[in-house]
């Protein structure tokens, strides 16, 4: 193979490892979505026709009726774009439905390739929970309620697909929405009463779904708020950020570590926000704060509408490239400096509205290339050439 070939046999490597898992597990809910979305439409597809396994992924939530599975449709496609930039919130979205779209297929005894296909994109979501760690309040609220819109979509239509089931038997979309109501309230009146297996079997799953959604969206919606107040209540000095015209640094890898040592150094005021709990101790020019730097209350908290710089030090380029996203979109007037691990990720952070990518592996290699060749370095690295840096 030649030289090109590796080069681009490399570069499409690295592209395909920085979208895995996530690009595949997005693709193919978004898939799903779209087919159910448009098949709750009755919209007529050629493809659907002539395609068994698509036909059967069109029809994957049809028995829940045309409107529940348009609406789970459009929310498995938003799941997925959130699947995309690995946002907690569209995991657990993900999760959901697909779960009430295997358990539809379970319940009406609908076995087949597209159960198989199903359960498996349920199964890869799941294993991939650890990818999904970004987590911002506008996107934790949206896909928050899509998920309470979700359970009482499923809780509607199950019910009243299943009203046999019932004593007294349900036969209207009213009687539908009041057991839901009722059921997800936990009051348990016990005018309605499940008698079937199968009615049986759906009342507990929308317990322990419903129940799992609104736990998980009060904590997504109110927690953060509830977290802040009791930080500052208790430890009101840790938390508050004054500082303006500042710089704020994310990271605490080595090269977070070592810039933060320069900035002391030379006096500029900073925040650092790092990811959990460190042994690193602040001072007046150096603020830390804990916390996930692509959720907006964490940014807002280091002053980033007073900053005049960001600088995106994590180890990982994707988080990076989303931490650059989160600060242009709270203060597009912020200059973003992104750490890129490698050359081939810096065209990618520049797409990301990041002002200025430096890539430390990148500048090493040509400083070397310049040792080697005899060039003469700048004299601000003389002590570090000659292994006797100022400042250890």
């Amino acid at each position: 193979m030649t030289r090109a070939g590796k080069i681009r046999t490399i570069a499409s490597r690295g592209w395909l490892l920085e979208i895995w898992p996530r690009g595949p597990l997005a693709l193919m809910l978004g898939l799903v979505g779209v087919l159910n979305f448009l098949d709750g439409l009755k919209v007529p597809l050629v493809v659907l026709q002539d395609d068994r396994t698509l036909r059967g992924l069109a029809q994957s939530l049809s028995e829940l009726g045309g409107k529940t599975q348009t609406i789970l449709g459009l929310m498995l496609l938003i799941a997925g774009l959130g699947v995309l930039w690995r946002l907690a919130a569209a995991w657990f979205l993900s999760v959901l439905v697909l779960l009430i779209t295997v358990g539809v297929r379970v319940a009406k005894q609908n076995w087949g390739f597209s159960l198989g296909l199903e359960t498996a994109l349920l199964i890869g979501i799941v294993w991939a929970k650890p990818y999904f760690k970004h987590r911002t309040t506008l996107a934790s609220v949206l896909l928050s309620l899509s998920g309470v819109l979700a359970v009482l979509a499923y809780g509607l239509f199950g019910s009243y697909v299943l009203g046999n089931g019932f004593r007294p038997q349900i036969h209207d979309m009213g009687t539908a929405a009041y057991f839901t109501v009722v059921t997800l309230s936990t009051v348990g009146y016990g005018d309605i009463v499940p008698v079937s297996p199968e009615a049986r079997w759906f009342v507990m799953s929308l317990l322990v779904v419903g129940l799992g959604v609104f736990a998980s969206t009060i904590a997504s919606t109110l927690g953060p708020k509830i977290s802040g107040e009791l930080q500052r209540l208790f430890n009101p000095k840790k938390n508050t950020v004054d500082t303006k015209d500042h710089v704020i640094l994310v990271g605490e890898g080595a090269i977070a570590l070592n810039t933060a040592t320069e900035l002391k150094e030379r006096g500029v005021p900073f925040v650092q926000i790092v990811s959990g709990r460190t042994e690193l101790a602040g001072d007046a020019v150096h603020q830390i704060i804990e916390g996930d730097a692509s959720d907006d209350v964490v940014l807002r908290k280091a002053g980033i509408q007073h900053a005049r710089m960001v600088i995106a030090a994590r180890e990982d380029d994707g988080e990076n490239a989303f931490i650059s996203l989160v600060a242009k979109d709270l203060n597009p007037n912020v200059r973003m400096l992104a750490v890129a691990s490698s050359a081939l990720s810096i065209r990618r952070l520049k797409l990301a509205r990041a002002d200025l990518v430096f890539s430390p592996a990148a500048v090493g290699s040509r400083l070397m290339a310049d040792l080697v060749q005899g060039n003469e370095i700048s004299a601000a690295f003389q002590d570090l050439m000659e292994g006797h840096p100022k400042k250890e």
